[in-house]
């Protein structure tokens, strides 16, 4: 007697399940989606993004140089419409700076107000490589002055606030907008763009110690001349090259809510590091 072959009854036991499965997962997606159910999107506000990207170079211009990060800012947002006008970008020009720039510009319609009106006309403007040149550039600026007074953007490098440092600008003529220093203002608050003025962490302590630590290798280990977010802070080596090799931690100070270890091999100074890059060995 032939036994009847059972390969077609099992295919067709599998298709049955997997329709039947199916079926099911449809119901159950009609039952627990809904088409008007809400989507979870990641929103970044372009506005902010904007701020974020030339916010730490602004405060090395202001490290560097005193000119205020949130002045730096608010010019930089008013004169390029948040970095979307035509000159900043067609020539990087944040700041309408006229001429050239490295025998390069840029020839844009601009509106300057004379006899108490509007009027647009035609000027070269500067064409940069990058916004950070702008940035550069426009502090330069305010650093050496004109041609005919080297002096005219002092009041507003030695100013200590944002609203002297905006009626400083005004008062040297800067823009020729009556309304220039109070829009400046009003950015800045509006913003909060004072914030960025405080580039430096408040020093909590600082103490003598007598400890040994180890590296702990994570993306940045940078050694700094002095911790980050004080005057003159630099990177000076990477943490990395020393390994396992047990360190002398001589002193702890504590900026802002950070805690920062001073270190030593073979009595040679090697700088400061987070605390969360080295781990305190027993003694």
């Amino acid at each position: 007697m032939r036994r009847r072959k059972k390969a077609p009854l099992l295919i067709g036991i599998l298709l049955a399940v997997v329709l039947v499965g199916g079926m099911a997962f449809i119901a159950v997606d009609k039952l627990f989606l809904k088409d008007d159910d809400p989507v979870e999107i990641t929103y970044v506000d372009p506005k902010q993004e904007f701020i974020e990207l030339l916010a730490g170079h602004a405060q090395q211009i202001q490290d560097q140089e005193g000119i205020l990060t949130s002045i730096t800012l608010a010019q930089a947002i008013l004169e390029s419409n948040w970095g979307d006008s035509g000159l900043a970008t067609k020539g990087r020009n944040l700041f309408g700076i006229k001429g050239e720039y490295q025998q390069d510009s840029v020839t844009m319609q601009t509106q300057e107000y004379e006899n108490n009106q509007w009027v647009t006309v035609d000027a070269a403007f500067r064409k940069y490589p990058t916004w950070f040149e702008s940035l550069d550039d426009h502090a330069a600026l305010f650093l050496k002055g004109t041609s005919w007074d080297k002096n005219k953007y002092r009041e507003v490098i030695q100013a200590k606030d944002y609203k002297t440092a905006a009626q400083a600008l005004q008062k040297s003529g800067y823009a020729t907008d009556p309304e220039y220093a109070t829009k400046l203002i009003d950015l800045i608050e509006q913003q909060d763009l004072q914030a960025y003025d405080k580039i430096y962490d408040p020093i909590v302590y600082t103490k003598a110690v007598n400890l040994i630590g180890v590296p702990i290798i994570t993306k940045d280990t940078a050694i700094w001349s002095s911790p980050q977010r004080t005057k003159n802070a630099k990177k000076i080596n990477n943490l990395a090259k020393y390994g396992n090799e047990k360190l002398e931690i001589v002193q702890e100070m504590k900026l802002g809510n950070r805690i920062w270890y001073q270190l030593k091999v073979d009595q040679k100074t090697l700088g400061w590091v987070n605390k969360d890059v080295i781990r305190i060995k027993t003694l």
